[in-house]
């Protein structure tokens, strides 16, 4: 059988399946078919092999093709997130939420693309920190000798030293672009990432897990007091989290004293301060 289903019912009983598949809590077999390795061994790409499993299987009544079709798409975004590949993940997460909506697996579907976007915006972050590492900034004063220099040598001389300072000025900028450029790509990534993840707060409101989503990606936005919310309600549904969240919850305490000092000197234009912020940080 393409499923494996004696691996399913060995990793958590026919009992606990036919449970969730029958009040239609879709996200709960996940949990089955991970076991099975069938979301990341690629089994489970067509809508026939969804429906079979469920249908023929499993006897679950009422199963559309839509909700098989849904949960196909998830499995494939699973499988391209794991291995990496990120966009493929999230196009696969737009795919299944066109299938499944007003539902809770909706939520669960937005908290993984919200982990795909998170995963998205780290990527364009470590490239920003490469090319801010990598940017030389010329000396002023170096600068100032080279133009003493140009005014007592020659006019073929001086034209030369004008040009090479002239290159490095278009090269700053160049830089500075290739700058701003990569960090709109990061803030993209997790205002997207925000969005679905609050979205799944209000979909799944007593799972932790969407709370502390939440949390994390408010965190990377220096939202840092909404964070601290979010996270404290992940602690009241599972007060498992305490241990985890509490050096978390000291660690935004200091950030935001960093955030404060630095927004009281007035000497940074918002965006320019949260641009040395996250690369800083």
């Amino acid at each position: 059988m393409a499923f494996g289903l004696v691996d399913i019912y060995a990793a958590g009983g026919s009992d606990s399946l036919y449970a969730l598949v029958r009040n239609k809590l879709w996200w709960g077999i996940d949990d089955f078919f991970a076991s099975a390795n069938l979301a990341t061994q690629g089994n489970v790409d067509s809508v026939d092999k969804v429906y079979r499993v469920l249908t023929k299987h499993l006897e679950v009544p009422d199963v559309t093709m839509e909700t098989c079709d849904c949960l196909k798409w998830k499995y494939k975004g699973n499988s391209h997130l794991e291995a990496g590949r990120v966009d493929l993940a999230i196009e696969a997460y737009n795919r299944a939420l066109t299938k499944q909506t007003g539902s809770k697996q909706e939520g669960v579907i937005l908290l993984l693309r919200a982990s795909a976007f998170l995963q998205q915006a780290q990527l364009h972050k470590q490239l920003l920190t490469t090319i801010v590492k990598d940017w030389k900034i010329p000396d002023f004063q170096d600068q100032q000798t080279l133009l003493m220099e140009a005014a007592n040598g020659g006019p073929g001389f001086a034209t030369s030293v004008l040009r090479k300072i002239q290159n490095d000025g278009k090269r700053q900028k160049a830089t500075l672009r290739q700058i701003q450029y990569r960090h709109g790509l990061y803030q993209y990534a997790l205002l997207h990432a925000a969005q679905d993840s609050l979205r799944a707060t209000e979909i799944l409101p007593n799972y932790s897990t969407s709370f502390l989503r939440a949390g994390e990606v408010l965190s990377e936005l220096w939202k840092l007091k909404e964070s601290q919310q979010y996270y404290e309600k992940a602690m009241s549904l599972d007060r498992n989290l305490y241990e985890t969240l509490e050096p978390i919850l000291g660690g935004l305490k200091r950030r935001q004293d960093l955030l404060d000092q630095a927004r009281a000197t007035r000497e940074w234009p918002e965006d320019s301060l949260r641009l040395a912020l996250d690369v800083a940080v």
